[in-house]
């Protein structure tokens, strides 16, 4: 994806400075100076542009349907099933690009949704009666890990068109998913929301000036936005304004440092800070690997962020509305959240700025971005027949691809650097944001158990980090060797 966009930045700048030269010279341009520029034009090199294209075959379909399911929601975006552009650019770039391949291949989509809870069922259900139903099918990224341990689905290296190493592939999926060199799901341009579901933070630009504070971006920029200086940023924020003796997100006036939400927070700071609980043997096989030293030194920091500074931890679900509320009513310096949260900010009064989740410390080399559980993964049902792997392969890497050309320029400067941001200093920031998300086996495996644990910490406010970790070892082991187990079950079939 950054190749491309080079490419793109490198065109828009050339053609910037041929515009910017012919504006310069307006003035009193007489002939001399319009030939001179025009003999100047035709010396000018143009960009040598590399497109990457698809390793597919020219075949075509004749009318083939392609079977499509996928949640309910946001997620639904994915895939449009409107049949007319409409005034969005990203809902356009994916019409565009749907109509692309049917063009190409002769085809045409079948596109169904569900709620997210059940798609999982549905798929299952199509699997074990033996019908064929679908050809791709998004799902939740917790909920669908299920699907890859029960042999309802295929590795995608049994996909023989799907090339996970060209670059509309995430690469950091197999982290989370790939056991023994084999992914039962992927993720990356195919699912343009995925980016829109990143962590990331939030600061009120209002109360910053009010404090006359420097706006943190160049921390950012310097590789010095730590959990260190958050906890600096947010220290003595909270405070009870209208004086009634307590501190509450109900008060029109009681301020806090942070606004954050419990299923949000304690991954996000922890992924950031390099956390991360499973690892891999040299075969790629994941095995428990909690690291007693390291996270004692990332959950201090976090305690000290939510708990000694007095954050707003909202664990209540039905209260989850008011995390960003909070925020945009002027009360808190800062918010955890997504990106895609800044849809919900619109109408803020106060300026807003966005900067990804602060690193542990300034060796950390880079800014990191947990990505959510509600994002999609792509799957492929078992019970594509092997007949029809080419067909379904050829149609997915090439809806991949073409979404890395067309949807995704879209999405990332259109929706998420303009649609989402109110400054240049924002829009930059959302390259540090999305440049290095990572995924966890633990947390997408056991994510009601050891995969929480941080989660489970907090709301305690207990600060007894050995005695979780050994809890969960004993039962973490065993859940790892059962999805190796599984893994190994669905490629042997």
């Amino acid at each position: 994806m950054k190749k491309a966009l080079c490419i793109i930045f490198a065109v828009l700048l050339a053609s910037s400075a041929v515009f910017a030269a012919g504006c310069a010279n307006q003035g009193g341009a007489g002939v001399n100076t319009q030939t001179e520029q025009a003999t100047a034009a035709e010396e000018t090199t143009e960009p040598e542009v590399t497109e990457i294209l698809p390793d597919l075959p020219d075949v075509r379909y004749d009318g083939k349907v392609f079977r499509v399911i996928l949640p309910d929601g946001m997620q639904a975006t994915d895939v449009f099933t409107e049949d007319h552009e409409t005034s969005d650019p990203l809902h356009d770039a994916v019409f565009k690009r749907n109509n692309i391949i049917m063009d190409r291949y002769g085809i045409t989509f079948d596109v169904s949704t569900d709620d997210y809870a059940a798609i999982n069922s549905k798929i299952s259900n199509s699997v074990k009666a033996g019908s064929d139903e679908y050809d791709l099918c998004y799902v939740q990224m917790v909920f669908g890990s299920a699907l890859a341990q029960s042999n309802a689905v295929l590795p995608f290296e049994k996909l023989p068109y799907v090339d996970l190493s060209k670059p509309w592939w995430d690469k950091a999926i197999g982290n989370g998913f790939s056991i023994r060199n084999n992914l039962m799901m992927v993720n990356g341009d195919l699912s343009p929301t995925s980016f829109s579901i990143t962590s990331c933070m939030y600061f009120n630009k209002t109360m910053f000036d009010k404090l006359d504070l420097e706006y943190p971006y160049q921390l950012v920029k310097d590789g010095k936005w730590t959990l260190d200086k958050l906890f600096e940023y947010t220290k003595d924020i909270t405070a009870d304004v209208d004086g009634d003796g307590k501190i509450t997100p109900d008060s029109k006036e009681d301020i806090y440092g942070l606004s954050s939400w419990y299923l949000d927070v304690p991954y996000s700071f922890y992924y950031a800070a390099g956390g991360m609980l499973v690892s891999k043997d040299q075969d790629d096989v994941p095995f428990y690997n909690p690291q007693l030293e390291r996270d004692t030194a990332i959950y201090g920091k976090i305690y000290d962020v939510i708990v000694t500074n007095n954050a707003y931890y909202e664990t209540n679900v039905s209260d989850f509305p008011n995390v960003a509320k909070l925020f945009a009513d002027g009360r808190a310096m800062f918010l955890d959240a997504k990106l895609h949260t800044a849809e919900e900010l619109r109408e803020m009064d106060n300026e807003f700025g966005i900067i990804p989740v602060p690193k542990l410390d300034e060796s950390q080399n880079d800014y990191k971005s947990f990505v959510n559980g509600a994002a999609s993964m792509i799957c492929v049902p078992a019970t594509v027949k092997e007949s029809d792997r080419e067909y379904v392969s050829i149609i997915i890497e090439a809806m991949a691809s073409e979404a890395y050309k067309t949807v995704t320029p879209v999405l990332y400067e259109t929706y998420l650097k303009r649609k989402m941001t109110r400054d240049a200093e924002s829009a930059e920031m959302i390259d540090y944001i999305v440049r290095n998300r990572v995924f966890d086996m633990a947390y997408v495996n056991m994510h009601d158990g050891v995969g929480s644990y941080v989660r489970d910490l907090l709301q305690n406010k207990s600060t007894d980090i050995a005695s979780s970790l050994k809890k969960y070892a004993k039962t973490a082991k065993k859940r790892i060797e059962n999805v190796v187990k599984a893994f190994d079950k669905s490629l042997n079939s």
